[in-house]
């Protein structure tokens, strides 16, 4: 005696629920999504494209230089004061 199978709750000819997703073509009737991020896209693209601006025009070589070796100089002491006065 045969048993009744119960009725998919979604259409026959649809992909099941539980296949992997694949990829489908669209169509030319489909309408671009406009979300917040694409936004945001559009409004950082002007920025992205305009040249940046070189560093030898924003600070002069020595005053880099002497902004990361004194900076090092200056941690490096601390780190030495430091170990002395736990020692």
């Amino acid at each position: 005696m045969p048993v009744a199978q119960p009725k998919p709750s979604y259409p026959v000819d649809a992909p099941r629920p539980d296949a992997a997703p694949a990829p489908r073509l669209a169509s030319g009737t489909e309408d671009p999504v406009f979300s917040p991020v694409h936004a945001l896209q559009q409004e950082l693209l002007p920025l992205a494209t305009a040249a940046p601006a070189h560093a030898e025009a924003l600070y002069p070589l020595w005053l880099r230089v002497a902004i990361i070796g004194g900076s090092s100089a200056l941690a490096w002491g601390l780190i030495i004061w430091g170990a002395l006065r736990l020692g």
